[in-house]
């Protein structure tokens, strides 16, 4: 059930990413977006050390993740600094739980 939620997560960002790419707007911002996010996420948890623990690494994750899919969208010329900001929290949030979920359980010591 975990690895499902962790694929549904991971996934959700690059559905809402290619509807909007698809549809007849043709805005490709969203999908850059998802890709970044999910992109940064995965690199910050992969280069945390362990000694950071679970909560920290996973909330600079996150933060990293919101500020580079922010970044994207800003460079993709929007305009909208709320809606990019909640956009960047949706994406982000989901690209880490994905991550964090998907990750194998540490073994105890």
């Amino acid at each position: 059930m975990r690895r499902l939620l962790a694929v549904l997560l991971s996934a959700a960002p690059f559905v809402a990413g290619a509807i909007a790419a698809l549809s007849a707007r043709h805005d490709p911002r969203l999908l850059w977006m998802a890709v970044t996010a999910t992109l940064v996420t995965r690199l910050v948890l992969a280069v945390a050390p362990v000694r950071w623990g679970s909560v920290f690494g996973t909330g600079t994750a996150l933060a990293a993740a919101i500020i580079a899919a922010s970044a994207v969208a800003v460079l993709f010329e929007a305009r909208g600094v709320v809606g990019v900001g909640m956009v960047a929290v949706v994406l982000a949030g989901c690209a880490t739980a994905g991550a964090v979920l998907g990750r194998r359980p540490r073994a105890a010591v």
